[in-house]
């Protein structure tokens, strides 16, 4: 698992806005593979995630000028896929949420379909996002955790051929 590093930041889960039409950010890590015949690239940044596959570029982070709450579901046809988002927010006691980010870094450690990190100043913050062929095309889940409010953000995108 990465060691992601930024400068001190407010980052909230209700913070996080979606989008669609933001250039890819700079990243504080980056993995990129072809999935489907599709060039993609999981992005890690300071307050979220991005994921570029082919022409599409979806965000999910805190942007200047953008506010959440990000969209529950979300269905619409891009570039000749039907593309499929989806989003929920976990808030935990102590306990669940220690189990649950020690089960995130289990599963998202050392994997090729995968890239992932936690925050130096707080271990159990952490952003991971999953890319992998589906059936009909393509998937990506992506995960965030937020220690101070003990909410874990997990979203999952679907791209099929139609």
């Amino acid at each position: 698992m990465l060691e992601l590093v930024r400068p001190a930041a407010d980052v909230r889960a209700d913070g996080l806005a979606f989008t669609l039409d933001v250039p890819p950010q700079e990243a504080l890590a980056a993995r990129s593979w072809t999935v489907a015949g599709v060039g993609v690239q999981a992005r890690l940044l300071d307050a979220g995630h991005q994921v570029v596959a082919g022409e599409l570029v979806e965000t999910v982070a805190q942007l200047p000028g953008r506010d959440g709450p990000l969209p529950y579901k979300l269905h619409r046809e891009v570039g000749g896929w039907s593309y499929g988002f989806s989003a929920d927010v976990y808030k935990r006691d102590y306990v669940d949420f220690d189990r649950a980010v020690k089960f995130l870094r289990g599963y998202l450690d050392g994997r090729d379909d995968t890239v992932a990190g936690v925050f130096a100043r707080d271990r159990d913050e952490l952003s991971g996002v999953l890319v992998r062929q589906i059936r009909r095309g393509l998937e990506w889940r992506a995960w965030q955790t937020f220690p101070r409010t003990r909410q874990i953000v997990s979203t999952r995108t679907r791209m099929l051929i139609v």
